[in-house]
């Protein structure tokens, strides 16, 4: 019985490791996007003409404020984006914007405004990471000594029947 729980805390620690390594593989992922934006892309500049109210999951909390920027691209085409998170701007605020010509309205990058999300899932992934491998480790030492109180009674049982 103590066996199984030692595995199944074990499976937990996994999981804790599995999570933190996902967090880390969607951050990584996230820069290596709006670098891509930064290297590729035409640089510009946006500005906030409004912003979207978006409900939040919870009735208790407040709404979400996105900003809404507009830019225009290199054929002078005026392009309308959302911005990607609950940022503090103002009205007719300007900011750099970087995009990909052939798809503005889907692939770009606010360097001044969307920085925090690569962050958040690199820390709390490194969070997740270094907390599953120390609970890992402190469960293997329970299992490591569990076995080892095994070996030295089975080994004390078999020297006892071969001298008998």
């Amino acid at each position: 019985m103590e066996t199984a729980s030692l595995i199944w805390k074990s499976a937990w620690d996994i999981l804790l490791i599995i999570i933190g390594l996902a967090l880390l593989f969607m951050a990584f992922r996230t820069l290596l996007k709006e670098d891509k934006i930064i290297k590729n892309g035409i640089k510009t500049t946006a500005t906030v003409i409004g912003f979207s109210t978006e409900k939040s999951l919870s009735e208790n909390e407040t709404s979400l404020k996105i900003p809404l920027f507009i830019f225009y691209d290199s054929s002078n085409k005026q392009i309308n984006i959302q911005g990607k998170s609950n940022s503090i701007c103002t009205m007719y605020e300007t900011t750099p914007i970087y995009y990909n010509p052939t798809k503005p309205e889907t692939e770009y990058y606010l360097p001044k405004k969307d920085f925090l999300g690569k962050f958040l899932f690199f820390f709390i992934g490194l969070f997740f990471l270094c907390l599953g491998i120390y609970y890992l480790r402190t469960h293997n030492m329970e299992f490591d000594s569990f076995y080892n109180e095994i070996e030295k009674k089975l080994s004390l049982v078999f020297s006892e029947k071969v001298f008998d």
